[in-house]
């Protein structure tokens, strides 16, 4: 999801990367992250439920194929008018490729099997384990201390997930694939997010997100090609416009703006931050398809909203 290329631009000596300060200060980034986390939540949890609406009529490789293409030249567009380069430091495509199959390829290719073999919704609630994996890679890779707030915050947002799992626990009682795959594409996302924040990209993030969506494309496109262009059928309006959003809104701001999350904060920060779109996912599905919230989902609610608290108020060292 992301990787990106050295500036070339005179005029913006010091463009937006991947690069954080260490010691990030209280009164710019802080703020900053928590409005982008919020925007996150909204944009990102809507995305589960439009997704479906898209799913309905356009094929999963066809889907995610057009809208990472789309979505990675629209960012190298972004990039060109606030005339970044888009060349990569030969020392940075490796983590940029492997950045790229995590948190593109494999991330998306596994969903989309997974949620073909179980609940969308509670495969969504699945794939938000995904701080649970990227804070214990970090802690291995990135050395990140995990103060109590961190390890308590962490256990109750993955507390607030078990809550709305269990709501439809017999999503479970089938095959254990579909879960699998999900689980797994958490995994390969959680660590696609310690790749970028340990290469400490310090090139545009746009630029960054670009490549990592067109490396990630790639394997898609040749399946979406080869297989799934033959079940494309008639495409109506709105699933048109499911995969309109995903090409624009969840393809180049909630990227960009996710990894900007990235480079602001701690790996345990960015990543229980994200805790939010399940939840908001809840709530939007019963907007968009009038499944009624119940009492589980307040609950978690209330244990996310408590974990994110606790992580992005904690004192920076």
């Amino acid at each position: 999801m992301s990787s990106s290329s050295p500036q070339a631009a005179p005029i913006d000596p010091a463009p937006p990367s991947l690069s954080a300060p260490k010691r990030p200060t209280p009164g710019s980034a802080t703020p900053l992250a928590v409005a982008l986390l919020a925007m996150l939540a909204v944009l990102w949890g809507f995305n589960w439920p439009i997704m479906k609406v898209g799913l309905a009529e356009v094929p999963p490789w066809v889907f995610r194929g057009s809208a990472s293409v789309v979505s990675g030249f629209g960012l190298f567009a972004v990039a060109m008018i606030g005339r970044h380069s888009l060349k990569i430091p030969r020392d940075k495509w490796r983590p940029l490729f492997l950045s790229g199959i995590l948190n593109m390829a494999l991330w998306n290719i596994l969903v989309l099997y997974g949620i073909d073999l179980m609940d969308a919704g509670r495969a969504g609630i699945l794939a938000y384990t995904m701080p649970l994996w990227a804070t214990l890679v970090g802690a291995f890779v990135l050395k990140d201390r995990l103060g109590i707030r961190a390890i308590v915050g962490l256990s109750l947002g993955l507390a607030g997930m078990a809550l709305l799992f269990s709501v439809d626990a017999k999503s479970l009682a089938g095959p254990p694939l579909g879960p699998i795959l999900v689980v797994a594409a958490a995994f390969c996302w959680g660590a696609g997010t310690v790749v970028v924040k340990h290469a400490g990209f310090t090139q545009p993030v746009t630029v960054v997100c670009g490549w990592q969506h067109l490396i990630g494309a790639v394997p898609v496109l040749v399946i979406a090609v080869f297989w799934d262009l033959d079940n494309m059928g008639e495409v109506t309006l709105w699933p048109a416009m499911a995969v309109l959003y995903n090409m624009t809104i969840t393809g180049i701001l909630c990227y960009w703006a996710y990894f900007k999350v990235v480079s602001l904060l701690p790996v345990v920060a960015s990543t229980v931050g994200t805790l939010m779109v399940p939840v908001v996912g809840v709530f939007a599905n019963a907007l968009i398809f009038g499944v009624r919230p119940q009492w589980v989902d307040y609950a978690a609610l209330l244990c996310v909203a408590a974990a994110v608290f606790l992580v992005m108020t904690r004192r920076n060292r």
